[in-house]
C-alpha cells in the first residue's frame, strides 16, 4: 500500500507513453484486436465457423482469444522489460524495482479490459449474448496480471544479464500462441495435440473467459484449479526468484 501512488503514477505513464505520437491514442487498444479479428475472421471462417462445437459463435471466439493472447504475450514482454528499461531510475533514486514490473502488468490489464469493449459489441453483432457470469473477467484478469507480473519478475533478471533472451522469449511466446486454441477449435487435432493444448496454462485462461464473457465455451473444475495455480506459483516464485538473483544483476544496469 505504501507504493500504491507510486504504482498509479506509473501505470498512467505507462499508457500515456505508448500512445504519446499516436493520432488514434489508447484508441489503438480497441481497433487493434477489432482489425486482427476481422482479418483472421476471413481468412478462417469458412473452414471453422461450422466446426465450432456447441453452437460457438466463430467470431467472439476469435476476438476473446486475440485479446487475452495479446495481455498475456506484450503485457510478460513489457513487465520483463520494464525494469531494464527503468535502470536510470534505480541508480539514482531508491524504488522497489518489482514496481514497475507490476505496473506494467496493470497497465496490460487496463488495455484488457478496454477491449472488452469491442468484444461485446461483435458479440451482439453475432448473436451471442452476454453471460451472467461477466463479472468473473474481472477475477480472470486479475489472475492473468498475477501470472504476467511474476514471469515478468523472473524474465527480467535473463533480459538484463542476456540480451539473447528477448529473442528466444519472442520465438516461445509465438510456439505457445500456436499451442493455444485462438482461432481453431481443439477438436479438430488429434488426441496428442490435443492433451498438449490443454496442458498449456493459456487454454484454461482463455477457455474460462469465454465462458465467464459470452458462454462461448465449457470450462472445467480443472482449469478454474489450474489457473489459480498457475498464478500464485508464477508471483510467489518470481518474487523470490528476483529478490534472490537482484543484488547481483543491478550492477549490470
Amino acid at each position: 500500500m505504501k507504493y500504491l501512488p507510486l504504482i498509479r503514477l506509473l501505470v498512467n505513464r505507462e499508457l500515456t507513453l505508448r500512445y504519446k505520437r499516436s493520432v488514434i491514442g489508447i484508441g489503438w487498444t480497441l481497433l487493434n484486436p477489432v482489425l486482427t479479428s476481422a482479418v483472421l475472421w476471413y481468412v478462417f471462417s469458412f473452414v471453422f465457423a461450422s466446426r465450432l462445437p456447441n453452437g460457438q459463435q466463430f467470431g467472439p471466439y476469435l476476438m476473446a482469444g486475440i485479446l487475452l493472447n495479446t495481455f498475456f504475450g506484450q503485457g510478460l514482454m513489457q513487465s520483463a522489460d520494464s525494469i531494464a528499461s527503468n535502470g536510470g531510475v534505480l541508480t539514482k533514486i531508491y524504488v522497489p524495482p518489482q514496481v514497475f514490473a507490476i505496473s506494467s502488468a496493470l497497465a496490460g490489464l487496463t488495455n484488457f479490459f478496454i477491449g472488452l469493449l469491442p468484444l461485446a459489441v461483435v458479440c451482439y453483432i453475432s448473436g451471442q449474448p452476454l453471460a451472467w457470469t461477466l463479472p468473473l473477467v474481472l477475477v480472470i484478469g486479475v489472475l492473468l496480471a498475477f501470472l504476467v507480473a511474476g514471469l515478468g519478475l523472473t524474465l527480467s533478471i535473463l533480459f538484463i544479464r542476456f540480451d539473447d533472451s528477448r529473442n528466444i522469449v519472442s520465438i516461445l511466446l509465438l510456439i505457445l500462441m500456436y499451442l493455444t486454441p485462438i482461432f481453431y477449435p481443439v477438436s479438430i487435432m488429434n488426441s496428442t495435440m490435443q492433451n498438449i493444448i490443454h496442458w498449456n496454462p493459456i487454454t484454461s485462461y482463455l477457455d474460462i473467459f469465454r465462458w465467464a464473457f459470452s458462454n462461448n465455451a465449457t470450462p472445467t473444475l480443472f482449469s478454474w484449479v489450474y489457473i489459480f495455480t498457475w498464478s500464485i506459483l508464477a508471483l510467489l516464485l518470481g518474487t523470490y526468484i528476483f529478490k534472490k538473483y537482484w543484488p547481483r544483476t543491478v550492477a549490470m544496469l
